[in-house]
C-alpha cells in the first residue's frame, strides 16, 4: 500500500506495512508462521495447509507452502541462535546443562544430529551430517560449546565417531552411554532370534496390524 501526493504525484510506501512482508516475498510473516506451525507442529501436508489458508482468503499453492515451511525453519533457527545467551542463563539457574546427543537417519538421507539439554529439554542445536564420523561431528559440538559453554555431562550412543568427537571437544567432561541405546544393542545380541520369531508370528496372525491400530 502507498500514498500519492495530489500535487506532485510523488508516492510514499508505508514502512509499517512493508515490515510485515519479507523483502521480495509475496506473503507476510504471519502466513509463513502459520504454514510452518501447520506443517511441523500440527503435521499437516501442503494440500491441507492450502485448504486452511483458502478459508482465510489466502490463495497459495502447495509449492509455495513448502517454500514458506523451509523459510520458517531458517527464521526459527536464526531466532534460536539469537536467544542463546538467554537460554544459557536459564539453564544456569538449574546448575548447568546435560548435553544429550543423538542422530537419526532415514534411507539414504543425511544424518540429522540433535543436541538437547536433558534437564530443561531445550533443543540446543541441529545439523545435517553426511555421516556419523568424528570430523563431521566435531564442528557441531564446538558450536554447542561456544554458544552454551561446558556441559555438566554428555549422554549419547556408542558410535565410534561420536565417542572420538566428544573426547576431542569435551575431554574433561563426564561422559555417559545412553541406557536406551545400550539396552537396545544388547537386546539385539541376546534376543535377536527370539524377537524375529515373535515378530513373524505376530504378523502371521494379524496381531501387528491390530496393535498399530490400538496405538493410534
Amino acid at each position: 500500500m502507498f500514498l500519492t501526493c495530489k500535487s506532485c504525484g510523488h508516492t510514499e510506501r508505508s514502512e509499517e506495512l512493508c515490515a510485515l512482508v519479507p523483502p521480495g516475498a509475496n506473503f507476510g510473516y504471519d502466513v509463513m508462521v502459520y504454514a510452518g506451525k501447520a506443517l511441523f507442529l500440527r503435521h499437516r501436508n501442503e494440500e491441507e495447509v492450502v485448504a486452511e489458508l483458502a478459508q482465510q482468503n489466502v490463495q497459495i499453492s502447495p509449492r509455495e507452502v513448502s517454500l514458506l515451511g523451509m523459510r520458517f525453519v531458517v527464521h526459527l533457527a536464526l531466532a534460536h541462535q539469537r536467544r542463546a545467551p538467554h537460554i544459557t542463563k536459564d539453564m544456569q539457574t538449574r546448575g548447568g546443562y546435560i548435553c544429550h546427543l543423538d542422530a537419526t537417519c532415514e534411507g539414504g538421507d543425511p544424518l540429522l544430529m540433535s543436541s538437547i539439554d536433558s534437564l530443561s529439554e531445550i533443543v540446543l542445536g541441529n545439523v545435517k551430517l553426511p555421516s556419523e564420523d568424528e570430523q563431521h561431528i566435531v564442528p557441531f559440538l564446538r558450536r554447542i560449546k561456544q554458544a552454551y559453554g561446558i556441559p555438566l555431562a554428555l549422554v549419547h550412543d556408542m558410535g565410534k565417531g561420536i565417542l572420538k568427537a566428544v573426547a576431542t571437544v569435551f575431554p574433561e567432561v563426564p561422559d555417559f552411554i545412553c541406557h536406551f541405546h545400550f539396552l537396545r544393542d544388547i537386546g539385539k545380541d541376546f534376543l535377536g532370534t527370539e524377537y524375529d520369531t515373535i515378530r513373524k508370528r505376530l504378523s502371521k496372525h494379524g496381531i501387528s496390524a491390530k496393535l498399530r491400530y490400538r496405538a493410534k
